[in-house]
């Protein structure tokens, strides 16, 4: 018995194997049908996707052909409406008509392309992604326009052409400058890209006001312009660059970030370079025509009326004795003035008056010079006092400059041993009489405000090793200095000689980095910085 029972045994045992063995196979076959229907899952998610995908670079394809097509109809459309422009100037006014005419022109496609919005409801990171690449290409458009009117500009001699071009290029830089600011670029890119943007535009303006006095442009000017063309040349084919480098899947949102890749970061990083060697064009002074802040800082108190602007202006020109005093009107710009004149010896003396605190922001007087009958010490004098007349106070000569028996001389406050120039103070001294003649303090009402000096980083002889060997520097200070659009920097001025020319280099108290260079070059103007 007991034989059978093992006999049994090893049957059972032989049959438990088998089940097992079929269960194992079962349960094999369950899970490799599992995986496969996981497979399955996953290759249909994941076609979903790339379905997903390809749409998304479908529709992304679609916008960036569009805004491109857009691109090339705003050039084809501005260059026909000015060959119409310039087909119907005709007489002596023919080319400020027609530079009227322009800025309306320009100022209607703006208003086209601010509400040209052609692309369907997206949400709202899409919204945004759009935004930033219609102002980008916007910025390709001006950017073009500037480069066809600066060569233009160089090509004609004829006044009321230039002037049309010039207008042209005035309005192209502001409105190039605003959709720069709308992009996500980081401040440091974005100064040095709206730098050459912003001096074609205040090279432009100098000029048209040259040609509203009568004046020819020099042959300095020319000279001038076209290193302008080629700045602005070399922010074309960066702008151009990066659009050509740019792939179907590039996110303009990036852009603020440094990485591997980032076109348009790569190529306007280039220009900061093209900035060191090609210094901004400044006519009368450091920093003289830095780019005001929106914010007037300088302006308090109550608001005056026309009698008491009158009142100011025959206190403040008391030794001036002006006759036939009146008020020419009200202007509604960034600062509301009040326009005062009067008559000296036959010739009109005008000014203008904050209706904010009754300041005075500028003056001019129309008599002419015909001598050097003073020096600059004398000159400087006659200038400070009557800084003093008007109520600023701790005022810094920074530049002098003799032209056409003029002083056009530059003040600066100086807080600690630092020369503040967003503060600035122009004013013009007749070499012949010793008169003071013009006066601008829209800038010094537009950023006077209450500062402080901060600790520099760097010693100044660290700032001085930034400064290259070559350079023999004679002078070492602080200075606050204007940078982008309304922020400033705490920097080395140093100025010195290099191969017989002097130059003024400013050097950032904090990074090291240089902010600005100019160098000092004799002209049919006097002394100019450029």
């Amino acid at each position: 018995m007991m034989e059978d029972k093992n006999f049994v045994s090893e049957q059972e045992k032989d049959f438990v194997s088998a089940s097992a063995r079929r269960d194992f196979a079962a349960a094999k076959e369950d899970m490799k049908t599992q995986k496969q229907l996981e497979k399955e899952h996953l290759r249909a998610e994941r076609y979903k996707e790339r379905a997903a995908a390809r749409r998304e670079k479908a529709r992304r394809r679609a916008e960036i052909k569009e805004q491109r097509e857009y691109v090339r109809k705003e050039r084809k459309r501005l260059n026909k409406e000015r060959q119409q422009q310039n087909g119907h100037k005709s007489g002596k006014n023919g080319g400020l008509i027609a530079a009227v005419i322009s800025l309306g022109i320009t100022t209607v496609i703006l208003s086209a392309v601010l509400i040209s919005s052609t692309f369907m409801p997206q949400k709202n990171t899409d919204v945004i992604e759009t935004a930033y690449r219609k102002s980008f290409y916007d910025t390709v458009v001006q950017v073009d326009n500037m480069d066809l009117n600066l060569s233009k500009t160089l090509a004609t001699r004829d006044s009321g052409a230039m002037q049309t071009y010039l207008v042209d290029l005035a309005v192209n830089s502001e409105l190039a400058e605003n959709n720069l600011q709308q992009l996500p670029i980081q401040d440091e890119n974005k100064f040095y890209t709206t730098k050459i943007v912003n001096q074609v535009g205040d090279y432009a303006k100098y000029l048209n006001k040259k040609l509203i006095r009568g004046e020819k442009p020099s042959t300095a000017d020319y000279e001038n312009l076209k290193n302008l063309y080629k700045a602005n040349l070399a922010l074309k084919n960066a702008l151009q660059a990066a659009m050509k480098d740019m792939g179907e899947d590039f996110e303009f949102a990036d852009i603020g970030r440094k990485f591997e890749g980032n076109s348009v970061l790569k190529n306007l990083d280039e220009l900061q370079e093209l900035s060191v060697e090609y210094p901004e064009l400044i006519y009368d002074g450091p920093f003289s025509d830095g780019r005001d802040s929106l914010e007037i800082k300088g302006l308090d108190g109550r608001r005056i009326t026309e009698a008491e602007a009158k009142d100011i202006f025959n206190s403040t020109f008391s030794e001036y004795s002006p006759k036939n005093v009146e008020f020419t009107g009200k202007s509604t710009g960034r600062i509301p003035a009040y326009g005062v004149q009067g008559e000296i010896n036959g010739d009109i003396i005008y000014a203008q008056i904050t209706e904010t605190g009754g300041k005075m922001i500028m003056f001019s007087y129309s008599g002419s010079c015909g001598a050097v009958n003073y020096g600059e010490t004398a000159a400087t004098e006659k200038a400070l006092a009557f800084i003093g007349k008007t109520g600023i106070e701790n005022m810094k000569v920074v530049w002098i400059n003799l032209s056409n028996n003029v002083y056009t001389i530059n003040f600066a406050p100086e807080l600690k041993g630092a020369i503040i120039y967003p503060d600035l103070v122009k004013v013009r001294v007749c070499a012949e009489t010793g008169m003071v003649i013009g006066f601008e303090a829209t800038g010094y009402y537009t950023n006077h405000t209450e500062r402080t000096v901060g600790v520099p980083a760097l010693s100044k002889a660290e700032a001085r090793a930034k400064v290259s060997d070559d350079i023999e520097v004679n002078t070492a200070r602080l200075a606050i200095v204007p940078t982008g659009e309304s922020s400033e920097r705490l920097c080395y001025e140093f100025s010195g000689e290099m191969d017989g020319d002097v130059y003024y280099v400013y050097i950032d108290a904090i990074s090291g980095r240089q902010v600005e260079m100019f160098k000092v070059i004799n002209s049919e103007e006097g002394m100019l910085l450029m």
